[in-house]
């Protein structure tokens, strides 16, 4: 072998070791081992629970708080429901004394507030419509106002009835047409038709009144059928018919010829007129002597 020979294959295995000039050189990524890996995951997992354990334990103190708030609160208003109850029931809330309000004469003052002193209820648990009610059922009130004086009082503000007439048997009615109860020994006009029928009456009554001021008498019975006819007595016993139909233009005909027909007579009881005819009037009389 020839030192040419040698010199060519010494060249050779030079030129196969070098890497080319122009090849990029790349970085080989090496994979961890498999046991590396497990670790790595094994310590993630870790944290993750440690970093969600203290959140849980946090959340379970702040309900536990909340909760202990709430039961006290809870005991507060239980104690201060006891002590209101404990408060209201102590006698000197008990009303003890009642100012009577009003202009009245015919309702007993005295009776009023004694009655208000007995109301059941103290100042806090009085029940004002009930106690309202209760102090209507006096005679001769019509209604009442209630006011709490603290701290054991009451002011009971009084209106009265104003009566106006009888009506029916046993009951009176007041100046606004309303049926009330009560004890009367005064002269008083007398009222006698329908139940619902207070009102109608009562305004008749006036009207009429108003047209015998030329007689100076005054009606003493006014009466309305169920028919709606009207009849009226005066106060001097006449009694007078006066139908359903045109009744005020016929009081006041008569009202014109009463002078001419019975002058300054005070008396007329048993005597009648019957003004239902169209052009005149029929007279009766029980008295001797009367006629038609």
């Amino acid at each position: 072998m020839t030192v040419l020979t040698l010199a060519g294959r010494f060249w050779r295995k030079e030129q196969r070791g070098l890497a080319p000039a122009s090849a990029p050189h790349k970085p080989v990524r090496e994979k961890p081992p498999r046991h590396v890996q497990r670790r790595g995951e094994s310590m993630g997992s870790r944290r993750r629970s440690a970093e969600s354990t203290p959140k849980v334990a946090i959340g379970r103190r702040q309900w536990a708080l909340l909760a202990l708030k709430l039961l006290a609160l809870g005991l507060l208003l239980g104690l201060l429901a006891a002590a209101a109850v404990w408060l209201v029931r102590q006698p000197m809330f008990q009303i003890r004394r009642a100012v009577v309000t009003g202009e009245l004469q015919q309702v007993d003052r005295e009776l009023v507030a004694k009655r208000a002193r007995t109301v059941h209820g103290n100042f806090f648990t009085l029940d004002l419509n009930a106690a309202t009610a209760e102090l209507r059922t006096i005679p001769w009130v019509r209604s009442v106002t209630l006011r709490r004086l603290w701290p054991n009082g009451l002011e009971v503000q009084v209106q009265e009835q104003h009566v106006a007439a009888r009506w029916g048997e046993n009951t009176l009615l007041n100046t606004e047409g309303e049926v009330f109860t009560a004890d009367y020994s005064g002269d008083l006009p007398h009222l006698e038709g329908p139940p619902d029928a207070g009102v109608e009456m009562l305004q008749a009554l006036r009207r009429f009144d108003q047209a015998l001021v030329p007689l100076k008498r005054h009606v003493a019975l006014l009466t309305l059928s169920e028919r709606r006819a009207w009849g009226l007595q005066l106060d001097n016993g006449l009694g007078l018919e006066l139908g359903r139909d045109n009744v005020e233009e016929r009081l006041q005909r008569f009202v014109r010829v009463y002078p001419a027909m019975f002058g300054t007579a005070a008396a007329l009881a048993g005597t009648s007129v019957d003004l239902r005819y169209p052009n005149g009037f029929a007279l009766r009389s029980e008295t001797p002597g009367g006629g038609s």
